[in-house]
């Protein structure tokens, strides 16, 4: 068996970016409701807020920071949160902090519900709930 090299080469890391319209109103929402600070703010040409989340990097830039911009929200990404409380708990939290959510979505493998953040942003909240499930997302995580 060959292993062919990616015409990337070697990734050494991945950061998620979301575009806002605000980036301070977008840094506070996230502070405020998902109980998230930024561990960089700072500048490339735009202003930016960086977060650690879980083993993800995960960024906020304003709109005009964007190669292809569209509004936010009308987009199809969405960041994937897999937690390990009961989602029906994590759901009541936010929605105490005014966070709007979707129902609870149970699956055979997971149960997820989906949030926005103030610009249309999607998360989809996850926990695994089949033995399959669990060990799948065990066998993905980035041990260190």
């Amino acid at each position: 068996m060959t292993t062919e090299l990616s015409p990337l080469g070697t990734i050494e890391l991945a950061a998620i970016s979301f575009y806002v319209k605000d980036l301070d109103r977008a840094v506070a929402w996230y502070h405020e409701k998902l109980g998230l600070s930024p561990v960089v703010v700072s500048t490339d040409g735009h202003r930016y807020a960086s977060f650690l989340i879980g083993s993800a990097i995960f960024v906020l830039e304003p709109l005009e920071a964007a190669l292809e911009a569209a509004e936010p929200g009308l987009e199809s990404s969405t960041i994937n949160l897999v937690v390990t409380r009961d989602p029906s708990e994590v759901r009541s939290d936010l929605m105490t902090r005014g966070v709007t959510c979707g129902p609870i979505v149970p699956s055979p493998n997971f149960a997820s519900f989906l949030i926005r953040d103030l610009d249309g942003n999607r998360f989809y909240v996850t926990r695994p709930v089949s033995q399959d499930a669990k060990e799948a997302v065990t066998n993905m995580s980035i041990t260190s």
